[in-house]
């Protein structure tokens, strides 16, 4: 009888750590995605928004893409399997086409640029001809989406927390390097259009949806376990950014308030603002510290794009054991032949990139729960379909205005 009990005991524990470590990849993916492209580009955009304003619409982006996950696990609860918004819209031609086009459209322009971004800062630390960098990238894309399910949460979590890592010490660094914090840093001198272009920028930073089959996949459709880490994986991006944008802003006031007031006038780049990050030091190792940075922030994001691409791509493909391969190297190719053939050709696709999300991510979503009958959660779904479309405004305002 002992024996029984110490056996249902220890069986207990065990698969109580094995949620557990299941959780912890699952947040580490949500983050991984999340962040990405936005550690270089919300300084451009929020510079004169302000600490606390920032810190507001951070938070209200962390909500809206907790809340738009949730109404696609909602729907794959209700599928009672893992399934893209796509196959999930199946049964409905409209919008299965608009979700389509959508998504495909925003995960390969994010791809191409995020391949030609990675080979960009590759070619910083050596001299090899750019396309063959982007060959390489291609590769290792393919190679990461190949794998199976257990080595590519080992190998997606230790990215994450590598780039975490990262994080933690070049922001360490840049604040013992910035002298007292000038007012400049609290003040808003915000304007309505820079209002307008922040916000969609903001929203496609936190975009994790396109991986919600996967973790209602590796959680077993656990909602409890599911939320939880939604909550903390959007919840890590967030403080990553705020901490992140605050260092940053104290170092650019206290280095050069030159530079700041160009940033503030909009005349800096990403790539000069990388440059003064590298060079604000004076320092060799801070200079790799910040290309590393890069090159793990664009893989994390390349990685959680990518997969969700794959599943909606194997989802198309007949049910064959090499679908997965299939899927996977027409992922790969297709950024990399854009990328050597037509350079930048969806930077213009990344302008609109929070107004095309917005199909996939909460307008097919909201109108598939109405459609079911899932209005348990109507106030929070609600304030999605609102954000949505003030994102859709905001977009369509910049060229009017």
């Amino acid at each position: 009888m002992r024996f029984l009990l110490f056996y249902e005991t220890d069986k207990f524990n065990t698969v109580n750590c094995m949620k557990n470590i299941k959780l912890l990849h699952a947040i580490f993916l949500i983050s991984g995605t999340a962040i990405g492209a936005g550690l270089v580009a919300l300084p451009l955009v929020t510079v004169n928004l302000g600490i606390y304003l920032s810190i507001f619409i951070i938070a209200l982006m962390v909500f809206v893409a907790y809340q738009s996950s949730m109404m696609t696990i909602d729907l794959n609860a209700k599928n009672k399997e893992a399934a893209s918004i796509i196959k999930l819209s199946e049964d409905l031609f409209v919008p299965r086409i608009a979700s389509l086009l959508s998504f495909c459209t925003l995960s390969f322009a994010l791809l191409t640029v995020y391949v030609s971004a990675f080979s960009e800062t590759l070619s910083a630390f050596c001299n090899i001809n750019n396309d063959f960098l982007i060959i390489l990238c291609g590769i290792m894309l393919f190679a990461a989406l190949s794998l199976n399910v257990s080595c590519f949460r080992k190998v997606n979590s230790a990215l994450v927390l590598t780039l975490l890592v990262i994080v933690g010490f070049a922001v360490m660094r840049i604040h013992s390097d910035a002298g007292d914090v000038s007012l400049k840093y609290f003040e808003s001198n915000v304007t309505t259009p820079e209002l307008l272009a922040f916000l969609p920028i903001g929203f496609t930073s936190f975009g994790v949806q396109n991986i919600c089959p996967h973790v209602y996949r590796d959680l077993n459709g656990d909602r409890k376990l599911i939320s939880r880490a939604f909550i903390i994986g959007t919840i890590i991006p967030a403080l990553v950014y705020i901490v992140f944008l605050s260092c940053v802003f104290e170092n650019i006031i206290t280095r050069d308030p030159m530079f700041f007031e160009r940033l503030q006038n909009h005349q800096v780049s990403v790539g000069e603002l990388i440059k003064f990050l590298c060079n604000s030091s004076n320092n060799l190792f801070m200079e790799l510290i910040f290309k590393t940075l890069t090159l793990f922030a664009i893989a994390t994001s390349a990685i959680g794009i990518g997969l969700g691409l794959l599943k909606s791509f194997q989802e198309m493909l007949s049910e064959k054991s090499n679908n997965r391969t299939i899927a996977a190297a027409i992922i790969c190719l297709v950024p990399v032949l854009v990328g050597i053939i037509i350079p930048n050709a969806f930077i213009i696709v990344l302008s609109f990139g929070g107004m095309i999300a917005t199909v996939f991510v909460i307008f097919v979503p909201h109108y598939l729960l109405k459609v079911r009958n899932l209005n348990e959660h109507r106030f929070g779904n609600n304030i999605c379909l609102a954000f949505g479309i003030l994102i859709v405004l905001c977009e369509l305002s910049r060229y009017i205005m």
